[in-house]
């Protein structure tokens, strides 16, 4: 362009044909661009067109794929419910088939109960023979075998009574024991305890056949005395001359003891234990209950302080709820003694100071 304007000024082409010529060169670069723009748009199309077409076969490609597994899938679930509706089947037989059995065991064991329940109708008969049985069993235990036992209790205190008579050999006839007076059993558990223990003094609680026992078992065994408290001057006199019988005199004192009141307790007057000291055994066989309720609890409280530390306390008639009472009231009390239970005749308890 700049050329053709060089040529119009130094008169080498006219202007007119230098401008004709510089607007057809204008022209020619004008569709120059227009056919390189066109070219360039022709190979993006075509470039576009085939991304599109390798994206369609792509497409094409999945989607084939994508038909394939769905049917396969198809296939599958198909055998899947298939199966599943087979299992149901069968195992809707099973139970069903259960469901018949529990029906049919339920079905026999209602015949069963129906069967036992005629039984136990036809047991009411047998019941009532077996009650008429037990009757006639209570009656036979109460004539024949309650008096055999009881025999073999008196057999147990005769077997007692010539222990006794063996060890001591008493040199004068005695009145019987048991009911009153000690029974034979406790009395040989006194002896033992004499002879294994060695008391310097022992305290009757009473007196009677006992209190010759008891001095019998102090001449042989050791060098202590008796002293037998008694509150009835009859029984004082009567078991007076029983020792002397026996000739005793030098080992068994019967004292005369008149019941006092101590604190609401009728008990032997305290003045008869004035000398009393470092006693060894102590035997609680009164004062009786009838001369008042707890009889014989003021006993402990009374003796215990003058008792040795190892002396030995002996309830007699144990067996008995005041007794009982008694003991408890003991242990309650005097917090050192601890307790046996000797199965006597009628019950005996001991008692000892626990060691310290």
């Amino acid at each position: 362009m700049a050329g053709l304007v060089l040529l119009s000024v130094f008169g080498l082409m006219p202007w007119h044909d230098a401008l004709q010529l510089a607007v057809s060169a204008a022209v020619l670069a004008a569709l120059a661009m227009i056919v390189i723009a066109v070219r360039r748009a022709d190979g993006k199309a075509l470039r576009t067109d085939n991304r599109v077409k390798r994206q369609e076969a792509t497409l094409n490609k999945v989607a084939r794929d994508v038909a394939t597994l769905s049917t396969g899938l198809t296939g599958r679930v198909e055998s899947m419910l298939d199966r599943f509706a087979a299992a149901g089947r069968a195992n809707a037989d099973t139970v069903i088939a259960a469901l018949g059995e529990d029906r049919a065991e339920l079905a026999a064991h209602t015949t069963a109960l129906r069967e036992q329940a005629a039984r136990l109708d036809g047991h009411d008969a047998k019941l009532a023979e077996i009650a008429r049985s037990l009757a006639r069993v209570e009656a036979l235990l109460s004539e024949k075998v309650l008096p055999e036992v009881r025999s073999r209790g008196d057999f147990s205190q005769v077997e007692a009574m010539i222990d006794l008579r063996a060890l001591l050999r008493p040199r004068a006839p005695l009145p019987r024991l048991r009911g009153w007076a000690a029974s034979p059993d406790v009395l040989r558990l006194l002896i033992e305890r004499i002879a294994a223990d060695r008391p310097k003094l022992i305290v009757e609680c009473g007196s009677g056949a006992s209190s010759i026992w008891l001095g019998y078992a102090v001449e042989r065994y050791g060098e202590g005395r008796v002293i037998a408290l008694e509150h009835d001057e009859r029984f004082v006199r009567a078991t007076a001359d029983l020792v002397a019988a026996h000739g005793l005199e030098d080992v068994v004192e019967v004292r005369h003891a008149p019941l006092a009141d101590w604190r609401g307790f009728p008990w032997y007057d305290t003045a008869a234990l004035d000398d009393l000291t470092d006693i060894g055994l102590v035997f609680v066989d009164g004062p009786p209950n009838a001369t008042g309720p707890l009889a014989r609890y003021p006993a402990v409280p009374l003796l215990l302080p003058r008792c040795a530390p190892s002396a030995l306390i002996v309830l007699d008639d144990a067996r008995r709820p005041e007794e009982r009472e008694v003991a408890e009231r003991w242990l309650r009390e005097f917090p050192d003694l601890s307790t046996t239970t000797y199965p006597a005749e009628k019950g005996a308890m001991l008692f000892h100071r626990s060691p310290v």
